[in-house]
Order: C-alpha cells, then sequence, then structure tokens
C-alpha cells in the first residue's frame, strides 16, 4: 500500500471515528481525533441555533463535556459519506464531503450536512485541526431533496408516506411528477427556478407555491418548491412558509386579524361550512369575511386568493 493510500484511508476512518464518538458519547474516542491547540477551530450553522464560531481546543472541549450529545447509534453507524474530495499533502489534508444522515431530526431538515475539514500529521497520526458543518435545517415534516432535474435524491420518511396517500404526486424513473399535465409543468418551471438560484457566486434562498386544485375552484392541495443553501426541496404543505408568507400578505393588503385567520384555513383547502366550524361563527358571517378579502385583493375564488396571497412577496 502506498502512503498517499495509507492516509487516505486513515483520513477516511477519522471522519467515521469523529461522528461515532459524538454520537456514542465517546469522549475519549472524541478526544483523540483532534489537535489540542489554540488554533483548532470548529465552525457551523444549524437551524436550531444559528451560526456558531468556537476557538481553541480548550473552549471546545468544555463545551462538550457540558453539553454532550444525546445518545443516537443510528446517527454513528448508519450516516453514509457523500461527495468526499479529499487533498493530501506531506503534513497538512483538506477535505469537503456531505455526511447523510438516516433522518432529519438532527438538522430539522433533510439529515443532509455540509462538511469540510482540515487535517494536521501529527506524530504519524492524522487529526482534525478545523472543522466546519452546515446542516441543511429547513423545517418541514415532509421533505423530498430533489436535484436539478426533479430526480428524488432522499425522502424522509413522512414524505414516503405522503407519496403513497398522495394521489396527485408520482415518482416516474425516480423524476418526481403530478400526474395532472399543467400542475407537472409548473413542478418543472420551479425546480428549474430553483436550481438558478444557485447558479451565481452566493446561493440564494426562496419558495415557490404550487397548487392542485379540485372542483369548484378550491384549492385543496398546497406543495412548495424551495431553494435553501443550493438545495431543492419539495415539501407538501409546509406550514412554515405558508404561515410566514400569508402573515406578510395580510399587511400588504390589509386584513383584519378574523380575515387572515380565514385566509389561512382557505390555503389549508377548507371548505366555507368547514371553515364556519374552525372559527365558531355562522357560514353567513365566514362568507362576509370572505367577500371582504375578495375585495381587498381583487379576486373572485377561492383558489385565486390562496395563489395571490402565497405570491404576495418575491420568492427570494
Amino acid at each position: 500500500m502506498s502512503d498517499a493510500t495509507a492516509d487516505r484511508e486513515a483520513i477516511i476512518a477519522l471522519i467515521h471515528r469523529n461522528r461515532i464518538a459524538i454520537w456514542t458519547n465517546d469522549f475519549e474516542l472524541w478526544d483523540s481525533c483532534f489537535v489540542h491547540a489554540d488554533y483548532m477551530s470548529r465552525w457551523g450553522w444549524w437551524q436550531a441555533g444559528g451560526m456558531y464560531a468556537r476557538r481553541g481546543w480548550d473552549q471546545i472541549a468544555q463545551r462538550l463535556r457540558n453539553d454532550p450529545t444525546p445518545f443516537r447509534e443510528s446517527y454513528a453507524y448508519e450516516t453514509r459519506v457523500q461527495n468526499l474530495s479529499l487533498q493530501l499533502g506531506e503534513d497538512m489534508a483538506w477535505a469537503t464531503f456531505d455526511q447523510q444522515y438516516p433522518d432529519e431530526r438532527y438538522t430539522g431538515g433533510t439529515g443532509l450536512v455540509r462538511e469540510a475539514r482540515v487535517f494536521e500529521k501529527r506524530h504519524g497520526e492524522w487529526k482534525i485541526a478545523f472543522l466546519i458543518s452546515m446542516a441543511n435545517g429547513l423545517g418541514g415534516s415532509r421533505i423530498i431533496h430533489l436535484d436539478a432535474h426533479g430526480t428524488v435524491l432522499w425522502r424522509n420518511d413522512a414524505a414516503a408516506a405522503a407519496l403513497q396517500a398522495d394521489d396527485n404526486i408520482v415518482v416516474r424513473g425516480g423524476v418526481l411528477h403530478f400526474r395532472d399535465r399543467g400542475a407537472d409543468r409548473q413542478l418543472r418551471e420551479a425546480v428549474t427556478w430553483a436550481a438558478t438560484l444557485d447558479s451565481g457566486h452566493m446561493s440564494a434562498h426562496g419558495a415557490l407555491p404550487l397548487l392542485v386544485e379540485a372542483g369548484e375552484g378550491l384549492a385543496t392541495s398546497i406543495y412548495w418548491v424551495i431553494a435553501d443553501a443550493g438545495v431543492i426541496l419539495f415539501s407538501f404543505g409546509d406550514r412554515e412558509v405558508s404561515d410566514r408568507r400569508l402573515d406578510v400578505a395580510a399587511r400588504i393588503y390589509g386584513l383584519s386579524r378574523a380575515q387572515r385567520t380565514l385566509a389561512g384555513l382557505v390555503a389549508e383547502g377548507l371548505t366555507l361550512a368547514e371553515i364556519a366550524a374552525r372559527m365558531d361563527v355562522t357560514a353567513n358571517t365566514a362568507r362576509t369575511h370572505l367577500n371582504r378579502v375578495f375585495d381587498k385583493t381583487g379576486v373572485r375564488s377561492q383558489a385565486a386568493l390562496v395563489r395571490v396571497l402565497l405570491t404576495a412577496i418575491s420568492p427570494v
């Protein structure tokens, strides 16, 4: 075995050993993975805590001792390392790679974490001197990760169940499709749009709603194509995204609190009778609220109302 091959295998083993130590709470093993120096640094971003930057081994080690991660054996041993790019020098090396966790609990999104490492070779052993982890954490309980052609790269368990139950959507040849041709054309255009947000020097963030209408003009199903840090996501009715957009639209159109509540229920695809029951008002009162919202937004159907409200602000 050549020295380069041996070094490569040692660094790959170190990447796995570091993750295993974290999720099995093996502090001694974790300790052995790092350069113990003031310049050792750990940077990252995750949904629950935002961006962080730690510098100095003593601070980093003390934080883990004080607040160990929860024990999750599946994260330790079932996480896949993908797209590894490893560059070797004599006593230094660097790597970029993805870690695909077996579920989305860690990231709050797709389970995908973008990683980078700088390694030093000390006394014949490779150690981590610099670490970056960026967890794709866009919220949503039913998430599908797509490529720029709509090919399904990953889905969480909730999304897999939703695919089985949703008659509007099908996966053919590994590619996500709507059964309705018009809706499928919108999906293709939305995926292309999301891919363009990652075509410049810096990635942009945005979300586009896709509405599939049932009879009588009702918007029975809302889906989202979301661009987030270079990742394209398909979400089944992402409530968090919808609520943020409806809040902004309510301010733009001057909706009252009751009208904003009604708009949210319309966006869920409820009938007028169901909306009245949910709001604990009569059907006539609900109809009055709806007509006033129609007047303010300039539309005359619930499907058109949902589309106007969800696109009241730029997707980026």
